[in-house]
């Protein structure tokens, strides 16, 4: 009876959702600026740090307080791992509405796992020729030892730059972001298969508490440092390269994927009918977070000394927590802001026309510009570096470097878009997903 009860729920749930009219896929054009401004300000920060020419000699006990902020702002990954939760989630939680109401098999498989794991096990792969050829430098501040990517080491040291094996394990952006779409990617697949449950705001909160409860307790990853070291110097790399997706110190799980979760959760709601309303209450979200940051912060250093987390926790634990607040109030003041300016995908072109254009562009070929700047920023600094040796010497010559390349994009970016960023990595890899049947969605 009982069987046959929930089976009569289900189905009724189904005739109404294809009894609903379908809604149209909005764009929210403040995630395109947001993440436009975080690509420009990863070009400033990269090219002021890593040409800063006395790198080797900042003492982080004794930080100026810009060089403080640039140390901080420079480990604000969980921007990016927020956005594209948000967004991601957004358009796959349409698509699996279509699904149900299409009677699509497997329709949370298809709307989540199928997509979501092929694009982040894409990213993964990425990751080892990124992080061979173009990622950032990475440095020991106890021996003051630089670990370069190939191209740069090749244009640093004029000759084959052999890249270590340790460097090829830490994390980048990409490995955060492919494994928080294959882990939430398969979860969301389990809790969103049935018609009836999609929709229960008990799910959602599943979500938003794991992103909390991975955040919280993200200060369990220190505890793994020493082990990291310990397995590289054994020649354990397998069990390096886990450490740190789980717990290093460049993008791991802890604390990212809460992130992630948090940014899903986001995402879902701004998928079913958002209101200011409704985005006003992820501020208080916010709120807590910067009053978790302020308690931590308040606690005695002894507590955190008996537990061995004192040398760690300013960055490792209150820095995380400031800046998921962070991220979350000022992201929802500006969905609020922008709440108006979001557009059907049809009048997107119309949108293009707009000066606001000049930011799209970064942002809808992100990874470009992610993936050059670096061999770019080499090429130009060593170039000054024949013509005026020592240039960099100065933070202020740093800094102005870092405007240079900013304003150098910008013309690129002018230039590109005159024929529509043909050969841009968006522009194969758009070939490559369609080649695939795995078309993402850069629309939204």
């Amino acid at each position: 009876m009982k069987l046959e009860q929930n089976t009569n729920q289900a189905l009724s749930k189904e005739n109404e959702l294809s009894e609903l009219p379908e809604r149209k896929f909005k764009r929210w054009l403040v995630f395109d600026y947001v993440r436009a401004l975080g690509i420009i300000l990863v070009i400033f920060l990269h090219s002021t740090v890593y040409h800063y020419g006395l790198i080797t000699t900042i003492d982080l006990e004794n930080l100026s307080v810009f060089l403080m902020i640039m140390y901080v702002v420079l480990n604000w990954a969980g921007l990016f791992a927020l956005i594209s939760a948000v967004v991601n989630t957004y358009s796959s939680f349409l698509r699996l509405e279509q699904n149900f109401r299409n009677e699509v098999k497997y329709p949370a498989w298809k709307a989540f796992g199928k997509r979501w794991c092929f694009l982040g096990v894409f990213f993964l792969l990425l990751n080892f020729l990124y992080t061979y050829l173009v990622s950032p430098l990475n440095m020991n501040f106890e021996t003051h030892s630089i670990s370069h990517s190939f191209l740069a080491g090749v244009i640093r040291t004029g000759q084959f730059y052999q890249v270590s094996p340790e460097k090829m394990l830490y994390g980048s952006v990409f490995t955060m972001l492919g494994w928080n779409l294959i882990i939430m990617g398969l979860l969301f697949t389990l809790i969103f298969r049935k018609a009836e449950n999609y929709k229960k705001k008990n799910r959602r909160i599943i979500v938003l508490t794991l992103g909390i409860a991975i955040i919280l307790v993200s200060f369990l990853r220190i505890y793994f440092y020493d082990d990291f070291d310990s397995a590289i110097q054994d020649g354990n790399y397998f069990v390096a390269y886990l450490i740190d997706v789980f717990a290093g110190n460049y993008f791991p799980i802890l604390p990212y994927l809460g992130f992630g979760y948090i940014g899903a959760y986001f995402g879902m709601v701004l998928a079913d009918n958002p209101t200011k309303k409704k985005i006003r209450k992820f501020i208080w979200i916010g709120v807590g977070w910067f009053l978790a940051a302020v308690v931590a912060f308040l606690i005695p250093d002894s507590i955190y000394e008996s537990i061995g987390l004192l040398d760690d926790i300013l960055f490792d634990y209150i820095i995380v927590m400031f800046e998921i607040g962070f991220f979350i109030v000022v992201g929802s003041i500006l969905m609020i802001l922008m709440f108006d300016k979001r557009v059907d995908k049809m009048d997107l072109q119309k949108s293009d026309k707009k000066f606001s254009t000049i930011f799209l562009r970064f942002s809808r070929n992100s990874l470009t510009f992610f993936l050059l700047e670096r061999p770019i920023s080499e090429l130009v600094a060593w170039l000054l570096n024949t013509i005026m040796p020592g240039w960099n010497n100065y933070i202020w010559t740093s800094i102005l470097f870092g405007l240079f390349m900013v304003l150098f994009w910008f013309l690129i970016a002018f230039l590109w878009n005159m024929v529509q960023f043909k050969g841009s990595f968006e522009w194969l890899l758009s070939k490559i997903f369609k080649l695939t049947k795995y078309q993402t969605d850069k629309k939204f």
